[in-house]
């Protein structure tokens, strides 16, 4: 059993009675291997109990991620909810150990490889919910830290369309990515990157089109797709492109944009394949330049790359509690937000009068938020953004004609989630607002 969520304040209904909650359950590696846990039976001992704690207080405050890292004496555990991070408490030294390394022998990782960073993912329950918990770890000078993101199974965020994305955008991208070229995700590590990743893959129509998946699908079902089990050893990702395209394949998945290594030989074929990946980079201008240093090549850029795609998340208004107004008709002129726009919402405002305590929100706590969802910005290779890369244009120049052309930029595609009630003004200011 579960007790006090990590000592935080109570609420009014944990005032009377202290809640009782049954620890998650783990149901193994995502990956299907088995894993052997007698073998670790002095591990097991030392921390599977003390992670399931960790990670139960975790989701039963509807936690997305838990962080837990090493920190001077003893370890710190950071949660988040709806991308908020907040203290978890702390650890010793041997439990922060123990838990990282039973954790990630559930996950089927190598729990005794330290060194080198780690990623993998285990099948979960509780309460009656299947979960897939998606478990990375990173050499950190005191350690390992651990990220284990939680995902609900029963809300998929696989499709641009669960992500988000208006109809028009994913219509419009539907028809960039049947196109020859090189489509990529881009964004900070942890920014769901390599979710939108496979949202791309998701929008082609995989019944007209031959579509093959050469990167992991990290437990996602992909209809339609073939992956590409049967790679000779010691083959380059040069040949097996070449052997992809003689298998008529129209679109191709392949590993992450890290290095000229698998840059220069995916747009070497980006004149007879669509080959999706995805890049880390601050953002699609910056992934622009960044581009063309690891390919060495502008004018190879120009001709091959078709589109960036970024998102970034926001947390949703809690549908329940969610508060309207009438926003008078030049706040919206100076938002940029059409005229019929009538009403907007927000958190609910506190009532006139102190005395007159509403109900709390018996979904959100009282938040006025629950769940997250993206906003996106597709940078497409038009005319005038491939004459500026061309030139070996600096950001600021490819964001200037971004804007100058029309295209939707994260911005605008923000305003549009507030104009449909999705999200407040003041959130996306605060995820806006400078570091």
């Amino acid at each position: 059993m579960i007790f006090g969520f990590f000592g935080k304040k109570k609420g009014k209904a944990e005032e009377d009675e202290e809640r009782e909650i049954e620890p998650v359950s783990f149901q193994g590696p995502i990956n299907g291997q088995e894993v052997n846990l007698k073998a670790h039976a002095k591990l097991v001992e030392a921390g599977l109990v003390r992670a399931k704690d960790v990670v139960t207080d975790a989701m039963a405050l509807r936690a997305d991620s838990v962080k837990i890292e090493p920190k001077g004496p003893g370890g710190l555990v950071t949660i988040s909810i709806d991308g908020i991070p907040q203290s978890g408490g702390k650890l010793s030294k041997p439990e922060t150990l123990a838990i990282t390394q039973v954790l990630k022998l559930v996950a089927g990782l190598d729990s005794k490889e330290r060194t080198k960073p780690q990623q993998g993912g285990l099948k979960a329950e509780f309460e009656g919910k299947k979960y897939v918990l998606r478990v990375s770890s990173t050499p950190v000078p005191e350690g390992e830290r651990l990220l284990v993101r939680i995902q609900d199974v029963a809300q998929k965020l696989e499709t641009l369309t669960e992500m988000g994305m208006g109809e028009p955008m994913r219509q419009r991208l539907r028809e960039i990515l049947v196109q020859p070229g090189v489509i990529l995700a881009v964004g900070p590590p942890g920014s769901g990157t390599t979710t939108t990743m496979f949202g791309l893959l998701k929008n082609v129509d995989s019944y007209q089109y031959t579509v093959f998946c050469m990167a992991d699908p990290g437990g996602r079902t992909l209809f339609g797709v073939s992956t590409y089990d049967d790679k000779p050893e010691g083959e380059t990702l040069e040949d097996s492109l070449v052997r992809l395209s003689r298998k008529e394949a129209n679109v191709i998945l392949v590993d992450p944009v890290k290095s000229s290594a698998v840059a220069k030989p995916i747009f070497g074929k980006a004149a007879d394949l669509t080959l999706i990946s995805e890049m880390p980079a601050k953002d699609t201008t910056s992934a622009v330049t960044q581009l063309v240093q690891v390919v060495g090549d502008a004018g190879v850029v120009a001709n091959g790359l078709k589109a960036l795609v970024t998102q970034k998340l926001f947390r949703r208004l809690c549908p329940d509690c969610k508060a309207p107004y009438r926003p008078k008709p030049d706040f919206l002129k100076k938002l940029g937000l059409d005229e019929s726009v009538k009403t907007l919402y927000r958190v609910p405002p506190p009532p006139d009068d102190p005395k007159e305590q509403p109900e709390p929100c018996g979904k959100c706590g009282d938040v006025g938020y629950f769940g997250r969802v993206a906003m996106f910005e597709v940078l497409e290779v038009t005319p005038g953004i491939k004459e500026l890369i061309q030139k070996g244009a600096d950001p600021a120049a490819i964001r200037e004609e971004l804007k100058k052309e029309k295209q939707s930029t994260l911005q605008k595609d923000g305003l549009r989630l507030v104009a449909e009630g999705v999200t407040s003004l003041e959130e996306l200011q605060r995820v806006f607002k400078p570091a």
